[in-house]
């Protein structure tokens, strides 16, 4: 009867009111990390149903680097076969650097290695990624969106690329009061990005214990290492903004943080504009409301399309 009484309490701990089974961090960590060598073992088969399966069938989001952002299942898969049809990956291996739960979602970071070749050459792939798993009541994990990008420059030409629209890109199904809430928010990088204040960047929208992830190095872990990176990026060095358009898509609200969806376009110029070019990107942001209720950069990882 002891024991009968002990497994019920046991049960309740892990199950709330409404049926939904509570996970801690460490346990969907763990979960994660079997899902990862899955995925990793799938690669090395040349096999992308593994990944797919776990993909939302509703509203994924897949932001692979050197391509636009992918909002369907059916091109999700097309990109993967592609990729995985191009190379012959000797190995692949996926490190956890954390994995932060928001109600029922889970923002989980990491590192990656790959080691693959194709018909140019061999390619040695180092970075990292950011990924956003829904957590269904039974537990069970499902991949809302994706993104990833190399330590250091890479030749984008290494890489699948498939036919996609523009009008596939979703616009915010959110109150509009908090659709305008980050417009604003981007307006605001775009003018600090544009007078090339990287300072002021940082300083204004990044949360202390924030981690940016970027094209071209490693993740920035806090605010002091964070602000460096932008003092130095947005240096003038004889480069004008142009013109710069910082537009978001989809926004999923949770309590007080907000995943928003991203891209950018920026027309630079240099050598008194006898030099031009236009780059375009996107972004995975879990903004945070701080002790004043402003919604800070908590998370963010952007990479080029």
């Amino acid at each position: 009867m002891k024991k009968r009484y002990l497994s019920i309490i046991l049960f309740s701990i892990f199950v709330n009111l409404q049926g939904q089974i509570i996970i801690n961090a460490d346990q969907f960590k763990e979960k994660l990390k079997d899902i990862n060598n899955q995925i990793a073992d799938s690669f090395l088969h040349n096999d992308s149903s593994v990944i797919i399966k776990y993909y939302d069938e509703k509203e994924p989001v897949c932001m692979p680097e050197y391509h636009k952002a992918l909002y369907t299942k059916e091109n999700i898969k097309s990109y993967y076969q592609q990729w995985l049809s191009s190379f012959k990956i000797n190995a692949y291996k996926r490190d956890i650097y954390e994995v932060q739960l928001l109600d029922n979602y889970a923002i989980e970071i990491g590192t990656f290695n790959i080691n693959a070749v194709n018909e140019k050459s061999p390619l040695m792939y180092d970075g990292k990624y950011l990924n956003v798993w829904k957590i269904a009541k039974d537990g069970k994990p499902t991949l809302i969106s994706e993104i990833w990008g190399a330590n250091k420059g890479i030749d984008g030409t290494n890489f699948a690329s498939i036919k996609t629209k523009e009008s596939d890109i979703p616009k915010p199904a959110v109150k509009k009061s908090l659709e305008n809430e980050i417009n604003k928010r981007n307006q605001r990088i775009a003018e600090l990005v544009t007078n090339r204040e990287g300072e002021k960047h940082a300083d204004e929208f990044f949360i202390k214990d924030a981690i940016y992830l970027t094209y071209d190095s490693p993740m920035f872990v806090g605010l002091e290492n964070i602000k460096p990176y932008f003092v130095e990026h947005e240096k003038p060095n004889g480069v004008s903004i142009d013109s710069i358009s910082i537009k978001a898509s989809r926004m999923i609200p949770i309590n007080n943080f907000v995943i928003e969806y991203g891209y950018y376009y920026v027309d630079v110029s240099w050598d008194n504009k006898k030099g031009k070019a236009t780059v375009t990107g996107k972004s995975t942001n879990i903004w945070k409301r701080d002790e004043n209720g402003i919604l800070m950069l908590y998370r963010q990882m952007v990479n080029h399309n």
